[in-house]
């Protein structure tokens, strides 16, 4: 069973540390940061793949080589 699948929720967490938020899909999710601005969303081990966050950056050149340092903000599965 892949963390989406198991989720009953889905917590967005900006890495400015500001602001959470729940949505109920993942798809609810990835549009939300779509709408942020984000230009990337998703990498190997995420949600997915079966990993535990997906991660999201503005620019595709953040996300490279990026292991979560430069990103806007994480997608969590999460149980409510």
């Amino acid at each position: 069973m892949t963390q989406i699948s198991a989720a009953t929720e889905f917590l967005i967490r900006f890495s400015n540390g500001g602001r959470e938020t729940r949505v109920d899909t993942y798809p609810e999710a990835i549009a939300l940061l779509r709408a942020d601005g984000c230009a990337e969303i998703g990498h190997s081990g995420d949600l997915e793949s079966g990993g535990d966050r997906t991660l999201a950056w503005l620019t595709e050149a953040d996300s490279v080589d990026d292991d979560g340092a430069r990103a806007y903000a994480s997608i969590s599965a999460v149980r409510s």
